[in-house]
């Protein structure tokens, strides 16, 4: 079956993609191929088990190395496990805006009925028109959006190359409306975003090439931590890790580090979620090596380092003290997060860093705030909530972040109706933070507290 088969755009195989159901997908392909669950396994060298465990969904399917290895051993089109593109052709442009042709789109490209047809049955299906990310067409009608669309827009969304200040400008828009908790509007733009990236990085070449892929890893990684907004922790972890892969090819290790953080993250949430302890502890100390060996990357640890890599490093150690935490280790935590306070000293300016991962003083003061309430200290945590002056930090997620965390130490600490009232200011900076999955699960525990539900958190109920 070639890339055009129409087995590869049935609806089994492309709901699967769609959803990142690989796992799912590779047993539809299998037994399609007519081979035994044993014969595949051994082409793959995995066990019997752990390949019986990842079709079933058991073990989630997200590795690159097998993915790339089922996409061989199945023949799967790379591009419905999000490995590879759809096709290459047009003309590349050098750095200097001359162009230079490269040949013609292989099988599978957009051109023609047949790629319509697939855009389409994919819009049904997950529940999201992909025109409606496209400039000058109708939105969706569904409240939230699909982020699989972002895994898939490379090639499902048409696209054109930019030049890199188009592409720049795009990607400030876009990381404006994360900051602004414009959620549901990015959730729109971000496959569009990705697909012009793309385009622009493979009609590139030389040094214009490693700015483009710099471009394409930061829409990545927006739609990682947008993903991580919504509790998609399988969409988080492909787009964190196609994040790092165009890093890498940019050379930038600012960018490389962004990246490396948003994987470690994914590593978090996937170890907490693991039934057993032993892969818990392993899940998440692999996190905290990751994050801390990146840090000691940057060589920002001593000396007098450029601002930007000295933020980097300092948000790095924030998040591995968070995830320290997750696994108990209070000694570990405190270390990390202090050696991060220390950075912040360092640091000249209060607002400095890339992307979301802005970094100053008071930004670690809300990282203080989760840290010790997830230790049990919640006096403490309330110490840091109460030092933390919302007018210093850097947007209305970073606010809002900040009201929340300080509810949960407050709930934690009994005081429901103060809870209360920092989640009423985290819905005055962005009410669509108060949509999340955890938000809205922190207020149905505070419903379901104890004693008088306050007037407040009804009120806030009927409003969120």
């Amino acid at each position: 079956m070639d890339a055009l088969h129409p087995f590869w755009s049935s609806p089994e195989i492309v709901q699967a993609a769609a959803m990142a159901r690989y796992g799912s997908l590779a047993r539809v392909v299998r037994r399609a191929r007519q081979l035994t669950l044993a014969q595949v396994a051994d082409r793959c060298h995995l066990s019997l088990s752990t390949l019986s465990r990842m079709e079933t969904g058991q073990r989630k399917l997200i590795d690159v190395h097998y993915l790339r290895t089922l996409s061989e051993v199945l023949e799967i089109p790379p591009h419905l496990f999000g490995l590879a593109p759809t096709f290459t052709g047009a003309a590349q442009m050098r750095e200097d805006g001359t162009p230079v042709n490269v040949g013609t789109a292989i099988p599978g490209g957009q051109d023609g009925d047949e790629a319509m047809r697939r855009r389409q049955v994919l819009a049904g299906l997950v529940g999201v028109t992909i025109a409606g990310v496209l400039p000058g067409t109708a939105r969706a009608s569904a409240g939230e959006e699909s982020l699989e669309a972002l895994l898939l827009a490379k090639s499902q969304c048409p696209a054109v190359p930019v030049p890199l200040v188009t592409l720049s400008q795009a990607l400030a828009e876009a990381q404006r409306k994360f900051e602004a908790c414009e959620y549901a509007d990015l959730s729109r733009a971000l496959p569009q975003l990705i697909a012009t990236a793309h385009a622009s990085k493979d009609a590139s070449v030389g040094r214009l090439q490693e700015r483009m892929s710099a471009a394409l890893a930061s829409a990545y990684l927006l739609g990682s931590e947008l993903a991580v907004k919504q509790h998609r922790d399988c969409v988080a972890r492909v787009a964190a890790d196609r994040s790092h892969s165009a890093a890498e090819s940019s050379g930038d290790p600012l960018v490389i580090a962004a990246s490396s953080r948003a994987i470690a993250i994914g590593m978090r949430r996937h170890a907490l979620s693991a039934p057993e302890k032993i892969d818990r502890d392993a899940g998440l100390n692999g996190a905290i090596t990751m994050l801390t060996r990146t840090a000691l990357d940057l060589g920002a640890d001593q000396g007098s380092p450029p601002v930007r890599q000295l933020a980097s490093y300092g948000s790095l150690l924030c998040t591995a003290s968070y995830s320290a935490t997750q696994n108990g280790n209070t000694a570990q935590a405190v270390a990390l997060i202090e050696e991060a306070e220390d950075a912040a000293r360092r640091l000249k300016a209060t607002r400095s860093g890339m992307g979301n991962a802005q970094f100053s003083a008071t930004t670690v003061a809300v990282y203080r705030i989760g840290v010790h309430t997830t230790l049990g200290d919640t006096a403490r945590a309330l110490t840091y909530f109460d030092s933390v002056d919302p007018r210093r930090l850097p947007s209305a997620e970073r606010r809002a972040r900040a009201f929340v965390d300080g509810a949960r130490a407050w709930k934690d600490h009994g005081d429901v109706e103060r809870a209360t009232d920092a989640l009423n200011r985290a819905h005055d900076c962005a009410p669509q933070e108060l949509s999340r999955p955890s938000v809205q699960r922190l207020i149905a525990a505070m419903v379901d507290a104890p004693g008088r539900t306050p007037a407040t958190l009804s009120a806030l109920v009927r409003r969120t």
